[in-house]
């Protein structure tokens, strides 16, 4: 049991901070239910796989690989150009399968050569604390989106929904307090809050299936399509992949640390080379790319589970569930407000790991000022709607759509200009 329920929990984790992309991908892109269902199956499939090839042969260790955000912000943003660029939405799918392959390749051989190791040099406690602050700033939209019951079908809150949630997030810090079930909060919380949702009839149906089992299909959606024009989009996208790998690597690195958990240090070529050959799996699979989730720092923090074993035990029941649709359709049907709000605190505890690398800055003038004009800038653009880039470079677009990535790059670019100025002005002295 000391093994099962963290296994558990870890499971569930995955799937509460994964399941809602496939499927908000696949509306998007007009996927019927069942199409739909298979979507889900075959991202959980290879989100299960990228993250024991990780914790393997890549970092070492239990961090979560989940459905980066920076492609999702490519899904939905040729979920409108595709159809004016390549004719339709199965032309574009087509087209990401290219997208992937293509990335995978790029963060293989730029892992190869070092790039990674010279990348690292540019997160520093400063910046590692500012992505954190503006992974939180863009995520908690959707929590509160999900937790006030608003989705594609609903516009208006429903106070129902909204009350259930904060009594779910109220039954997860109370959880946590209890010594001998602390550890598995996210578990009973997610379990507590089917429930009541269940009693008050703000579940969802469970989509049905036809076959009981069904392996991931290899190229879903037709054989890659390739467009020469992605090129360049693709190679930037790459570079902001790795840029959140090592992000979140430095931040679970100095979780672990903290509880006495041994950690390497001399890994980064290895997790670039199996980062690419899980963005490989995404375009093989017809799935969506993988990342490190910087959520995994604040789900070790809150459950104290530091072990490798229940992370790979987790990962492999995702495995088991992508291969019967009839699993996956069930745990898609899990309301978004249970499981946003089950794992509130764990998200809600990132907030102090980036105070924790705020504190061992030395210059705290030069990190003020990088802190507010990056947090300004990139939480700013997080209030910018999507349609307003329609004129816009898709190269560019990546960019000044996504409030996190410009506003670490503006983060990385203004603290090594400070940093640049402060040491002339030590010399001049």
């Amino acid at each position: 049991m000391r093994v099962f329920f963290p296994s558990l929990q870890w499971a569930l984790f995955i799937l509460m901070s994964s399941v809602v992309v496939p499927i908000a991908i696949a509306s998007n892109y007009g996927l019927h239910d069942i199409a739909t269902i298979e979507f889900v199956q075959r991202t959980l499939f290879v989100l299960g796989l990228a993250g024991i090839l990780q914790v393997l042969f890549g970092h070492l260790m239990p961090i979560q690989e989940g459905p980066a955000g920076l492609w999702w912000g490519v899904f939905t943003l040729y979920a409108g150009l595709g159809t004016v660029l390549f004719g339709s939405h199965n032309e574009t799918l087509r087209v990401l399968q290219y997208a992937f392959l293509l990335s995978g390749i790029i963060f293989i051989i730029l892992s190869f050569f070092g790039w990674v190791e010279k990348l690292a040099r540019l997160f520093t406690p400063t910046i590692v604390g500012i992505y954190l602050i503006l992974l939180v700033a863009q995520l908690s939209g959707s929590f509160f989106h999900g937790m006030f019951g608003l989705n594609g079908e609903n516009h208006t809150v429903k106070l129902g929904v909204l009350l259930l949630s904060l009594l779910i997030i109220i039954l997860s810090y109370c959880f946590m307090k209890i010594p001998k079930i602390g550890h598995y909060s996210v578990l009973f919380s997610i379990v507590f809050g089917w429930l009541l949702f269940y009693i008050f009839d703000f579940s969802k149906p469970v989509t049905e299936v036809n076959q009981f089992i069904k392996p991931p299909e290899i190229f879903a959606f037709g054989i890659p399509r390739v467009e020469p024009n992605m090129i360049i989009m693709v190679f930037i996208i790459t570079l902001l992949l790795l840029a959140n790998l090592l992000a979140t690597v430095s931040v679970v690195q100095q979780v672990l640390k903290r509880h006495n958990v041994r950690t390497y240090n001399n890994r980064l070529k290895q997790t670039g080379i199996i980062s690419g050959v899980n963005q490989l799996l995404a375009g093989l699979f017809s799935a969506i790319g993988a990342v490190p989730i910087s959520g995994s720092a604040g789900f070790i923090k809150t459950t104290k589970i530091t072990s490798r074993k229940p992370f790979i035990i987790g990962s492999l029941i995702i495995i088991c569930i992508s291969f019967f649709p009839p699993f996956t359709a069930f745990v898609a049907a899990l309301p978004e407000a249970v499981g946003y709000a089950a794992i509130f605190p764990v998200f809600a505890s990132i907030i102090s790991l980036a105070l924790q690398e705020f504190e061992a800055v030395k210059n705290k003038e030069i990190l003020f000022r990088v802190a507010g004009i990056s947090l300004f800038a990139g939480i700013g653009t997080m209030f910018i709607p999507s349609e307003a880039f329609a004129g816009i470079s898709p190269l560019l677009v990546s960019i000044l759509s996504n409030g996190l990535v410009f506003g670490a790059l503006i983060a990385i670019i203004v603290e090594t200009i400070l940093n640049r100025i402060n040491k002339t002005a030590e010399i001049g002295k």
